[in-house]
């Protein structure tokens, strides 16, 4: 649980600045030697590579292809052709 939290407090760091990655990490590791919990970072890294390709799923599936949009088109004519007749 507490990889999970670490990754996810990583992650949303790194989101609003992603120049001060190397910082955030140099941080993390500190707090995780006075905190006795090293033995987490492979989990934590595993967990952060997870946040990171959710986000990276969802803007791919976020972007609207060509059909998609022509699709988005002709229902919307399509809606205002039935809706005045």
């Amino acid at each position: 649980m507490n990889a999970s939290y670490y990754a996810r407090a990583l992650f949303a760091l790194i989101e609003e600045s992603p120049k001060k990655a190397a910082t955030y990490l140099h941080n993390l590791d500190g707090v995780l030697k006075s905190r006795g919990h090293q033995k987490l970072l492979p989990k934590i890294f595993s967990e952060f590579q997870k946040l990171q390709m959710a986000k990276e799923r969802s803007e791919k599936y976020q972007q609207e292809s060509p059909e998609q949009e022509r699709t988005r088109t002709l229902l919307e004519l399509y809606r205002k052709l039935t809706k005045t007749a």
